[in-house]
C-alpha cells in the first residue's frame, strides 16, 4: 500500500503541478475535465452499465452538465454556493447511510438509478469546485495545491496512524482496514498542516487561524467519507478497483475518492469564511 501511494505520487503529482503553474485556466479546466470523464466512465461501470453505448452516453451527459456548471460559476461566482451546498448535503446523506446501514446492498446505492444520480452529485461538484478555487485565487494555484496536499497528508497520516495504533474498526462492513485511530491521525495531520500554512504562508490572525484549522479538520473528515463511499460502491459491484487506467494502481476514482467529498466542503467553507 505504501509503495503504491509513493509510486502514484511520483507519477502523477509533478506533471499535475506543472500544469497548474504553466497552463491557462481554460486548459486546466479541460485537463480536469479529462479526469472527470475517466472517473465517470468508471462510475458508470460500477453502476452496472455494461454496454459501451450506455456508458459513453453517461459520460457525455455528465460532461455536458459539468461544463455548464463550470461556465456558470466562472460567469457568476456566487452560484458556487448553491451547487456545492447540494453536493455537501448529498455527502451528509452518504455519511448517514454509511453509519446507519450495515448492509451495503440497501440504501441509496442499492439501485442503479441511485448510483447513476450519485455520480452526477459526486463528480460535477468536484470539477466545479476545483476550477472555482483556481479562478478565485489571486495567487493561484496556492489554494488548490493546499487542498491537494491537505487530502494527501490526511490520507497518509491516517495510514500510518492506523498501521501503528489502529485497533477500533471504523466501518468493517465497507472497508475493513480503516480504523478510528487512523481517522484521528489523519485529522491531526490536517490540523498541523493548516496551522503551519496558516501561520507561515497566509499569516492569519488568531481568530481566522482557528476557523482555517477547523475547516481543514472538517475537510479531512469528509475525505474519509469520500473514501468509504467509493469502497461501498466497489463492494456492491464486487470489484477491488474502480478501473485499470493506472497500471498497478487501480482507476481514477481510486485516486480521487477522498477529494470528491473534500473539495466541495473545503471550497464552500472557504467561500463562507471569505465573506464573513
Amino acid at each position: 500500500m505504501l509503495k503504491q501511494r509513493i509510486l502514484t505520487a511520483v507519477l502523477l503529482i509533478p506533471p499535475l503541478v506543472a500544469a497548474l503553474f504553466f497552463l491557462s485556466l481554460p486548459w486546466v479546466s479541460l485537463l480536469f475535465g479529462l479526469f472527470i470523464a475517466a472517473a465517470a466512465w468508471e462510475w458508470a461501470a460500477l453502476s452496472e452499465m455494461r454496454r459501451f453505448a450506455s456508458r459513453m452516453t453517461y459520460v457525455i451527459c455528465l460532461l455536458l452538465l459539468g461544463a455548464a456548471g463550470v461556465y456558470s460559476v466562472l460567469q457568476h461566482p456566487s452560484l458556487i454556493v448553491s451547487i456545492l451546498a447540494a453536493a455537501v448535503l448529498w455527502w451528509l446523506w452518504a455519511l448517514v447511510e454509511l453509519v446507519s446501514r450495515r448492509d451495503v446492498n440497501k440504501g441509496m446505492f442499492a439501485t442503479m438509478t441511485g448510483r447513476i444520480i450519485g455520480g452526477f452529485l459526486v463528480l460535477i461538484p468536484l470539477w466545479v469546485a476545483v476550477v472555482y478555487l483556481l479562478a478565485a485565487d489571486n495567487e493561484r494555484p496556492r489554494a488548490l495545491l493546499f487542498l491537494f496536499v491537505l487530502v494527501w497528508v490526511a490520507d497518509t497520516a491516517a495510514y500510518f496512524a492506523g498501521s501503528f495504533w489502529g485497533r477500533t474498526k471504523l466501518a468493517p462492513h465497507v472497508s475493513p482496514g480503516k480504523t478510528v485511530e487512523g481517522v484521528v491521525g489523519g485529522v491531526i495531520g490536517a490540523v498541523l498542516l493548516a496551522w503551519v500554512c496558516g501561520t507561515m504562508i497566509w499569516k492569519l490572525e488568531a481568530g481566522s487561524l482557528a476557523l482555517w484549522i477547523a475547516l481543514a479538520a472538517v475537510t479531512a473528515l469528509f475525505s474519509v467519507v469520500g473514501d468509504l463511499t467509493e469502497s461501498k460502491l466497489k463492494r456492491i459491484a464486487r470489484v477491488k478497483d474502480s478501473g485499470r487506467l493506472i497500471p498497478g494502481h487501480g482507476g481514477v476514482l481510486d485516486r480521487i475518492d477522498a477529494l470528491t467529498a473534500a473539495a466541495p466542503v473545503f471550497v464552500i467553507g472557504g467561500f463562507i469564511l471569505m465573506k464573513s
